[in-house]
């Protein structure tokens, strides 16, 4: 029995001897970070941006009266962007009767809710003239440093207003329907078509730009129902919707590059949040040990610009090739590859999941499919 427990005492001297040993290699081994790689260099090009005047941006405007994620209440604009319950319920079966639908469906919804259209209107009357400022902003620069899930634009609020916008050139204010082609809904249509289709083809965030999508999609569904049966030439006098939806290389450019600092300002804000007296030694320990932030910017680099330089899938496969470090099929020669910053690598295994290209070239599709049937749509 003595002779037993000695020969494992003797084995777990080993074992632990041999812990240190890995411990102490994986620290000499991460004692340094890597320099930046072109490219993240062409990244970083990527990012860069023609100084604007801030009262002529869109996106400089808009954090004056909405709230993000992080803070709502330190606005210079005082606002009243909230909606009750029956407001909203108004908006939804506002869009369910005027959205893709006929001329005497909507005007049926309009004089049968009048009253309380324009009870909507009036309590979101100070609000609306923010809107209407906004979507004449001729800029929408977003501040990169912004690019973090905190600071996102909580923008429920902001489509209910531009839903407000919509109906209140939709009818007369002393509560007469209003469904027609006049000066002041082509004005509003215009304005909000430029705007929007410029938050498309500006925004670095993905969720912005997905934001856009959904409006414009809200758009076309409404000029829809204009053009079958009250004005086939709508289309015609909305000049934005002349031009087809198209993504270039530069679009992809853009949209990557922001989520490439996307995922960067995340990393950053995780190593001042691992140092905070209330998280433990060891983890502050291993996140300093083992994870290296420019070898991470460099992995996640490689990514964005292979998803840009790589033609668009046709197929629901990834267009770029998971890296060696994310792959499942041998652990050893995973964990091998990963012994260097192997956080950084573990989370930017993450990234590879969706292929963001596809998806994007794919809802660009859409668009362009719901305009081209706005432009040849008759009268039925």
């Amino acid at each position: 029995m003595l002779k037993v427990i000695k020969g494992l005492g003797v084995f777990v001297g080993l074992i632990c001897s041999l812990l240190v040993f890995i411990v102490v290699c994986l620290v000499a081994i991460n004692a340094t970070d890597r320099t930046k790689s072109p490219n993240t260099l062409l990244v970083e090009n990527w990012l860069k941006q023609q100084p604007i005047d801030p009262s002529e941006n869109g996106f400089v405007y808009l954090q004056t009266f909405i709230g993000i994620f992080q803070d709502v209440t330190a606005k210079e604009v005082a606002t009243t962007l909230s909606f009750n319950d029956e407001e909203d319920q108004l908006l939804r079966d506002y869009k369910k009767s005027c959205y893709q639908t006929d001329v005497a469906t909507c005007n049926e919804f309009l004089e049968k809710n009048n009253e309380s259209i324009l009870q909507a209107i009036h309590a979101h009357k100070t609000d609306a003239t923010h809107y209407s400022k906004l979507i004449e902003m001729p800029y929408w620069q977003e501040d990169i440093q912004y690019l973090t899930p905190e600071n996102l634009f909580k923008w429920a609020p902001l489509l209910k207003l531009r839903t407000i916008s919509e109906l209140t050139v939709l009818i007369n204010l002393d509560g007469s329907p209003n469904l027609n082609v006049n000066e002041a809904l082509l004005t509003f249509l215009n304005k909000d078509a430029q705007f929007w289709n410029m938050v498309y083809h500006s925004s670095r965030s993905i969720f912005n730009h997905m934001i856009a999508v959904s409006v414009i999609k809200s758009q076309l569904n409404f000029a829809s129902t204009l053009a079958k049966t009250l004005d086939t030439a709508v289309s015609n006098k909305v000049t934005t919707w002349q031009t087809p939806f198209e993504l270039t290389n530069s679009d992809f450019e853009r949209v990557f590059s922001g989520e490439w600092q996307f995922a960067q300002n995340v990393r950053q804000q995780m190593l001042i949040e691992v140092q905070s007296d209330k998280v433990a030694f060891y983890e502050k320990w291993l996140a300093n040990a083992l994870y290296k932030p420019t070898d991470s910017d460099n992995l996640m680099a490689e990514y964005i610009v292979s998803l840009v330089k790589e033609p668009v899938s046709t197929t629901s496969e990834h267009t770029v090739i998971k890296p060696d470090y994310c792959s499942f099929d041998n652990y050893i020669k995973q964990l091998w590859i990963s012994r260097y910053n192997p956080i950084g690598k573990l989370f930017n295994c993450t990234v590879y999941e969706t292929d963001y290209k596809q998806r994007l070239t794919n809802i660009n599709k859409d668009l362009e499919q719901l305009r081209t049937n706005l432009l040849t749509e008759k009268s039925s």
